[in-house]
């Protein structure tokens, strides 16, 4: 059997594949001076009004925004909010040490890794310049900027990626997504864009070792 071609290009999500890091982690510190909000913010924004989630990830509010709203709505001030969601953003952390290595080998080989999340408006504004991310990764597919979820396709499309494939003239089938979700309603695979289903560290790492090798 032919052996198969390495990908042009490995796209990497961010939430539960590269880290597990969670907005306003650093307020569940006990010694943190504004502890006494971490539950508060936590449930105002992420169980009474989760509705504002998947908007604020593709682009219809910004930080500020829902900062503002979880103020208003919970009456803690702003400052201790935006300031909470801006450090704990900027402090995230890899789910291993390895992972700027092995990208580092992955990059060498000629593969352009580059991270494609569903993420907010901070991914861009905190994440990126608080763990150098710059300096480890080729490029970034956010859906706040793209305005689309990877998960809103077509049958001939997955708009989330199609502008990075299309600047670079690249095709579905040359590139790979290490993702911990699996390909819903299997759009990925008819279009031939690979999905590795990450179910954790290992899996992610047993991944990025076999590119690097």
């Amino acid at each position: 059997m032919k052996e198969k071609k390495p990908p042009k290009v490995l796209f990497l999500d961010w939430d539960k594949t590269l880290s597990n890091s969670l907005f306003w982690s650093s307020l569940r510190n006990e010694n943190h001076p504004h502890n006494i909000y971490a539950d508060k913010i936590e449930k105002t924004l992420f169980a009474e009004n989760r509705h504002f989630l998947k908007p604020w990830m593709k682009g219809e509010y910004s930080a500020e925004d829902i900062c503002s709203m979880v103020s208003e709505k919970s009456s803690i001030p702003f400052n201790v909010i935006f300031d909470g969601l801006k450090e704990s953003c900027s402090g995230m952390e890899f789910v291993s040490e390895e992972i700027p290595a092995l990208i580092f080998k992955i990059r060498s080989k000629g593969i352009k890794v580059i991270v494609a999340t569903d993420n907010m408006d901070t991914f861009m504004r905190f994440t990126v310049p608080g763990m150098n991310l710059l300096e480890i990764f080729d490029d970034f597919l956010v859906s706040h900027d793209i305005k689309f979820l990877k998960n809103e396709v077509t049958e001939d499309a997955i708009p989330f990626f199609d502008g990075y494939l299309k600047k670079n003239n690249l095709g579905y089938k040359e590139a790979v997504l290490l993702d911990d979700h699996a390909d819903m309603g299997d759009t990925y695979g008819k279009l031939g864009l690979e999905i590795i289903q990450i179910l954790g560290p290992e899996t992610l790492l047993n991944s990025l070792k076999k590119y690097a090798a």
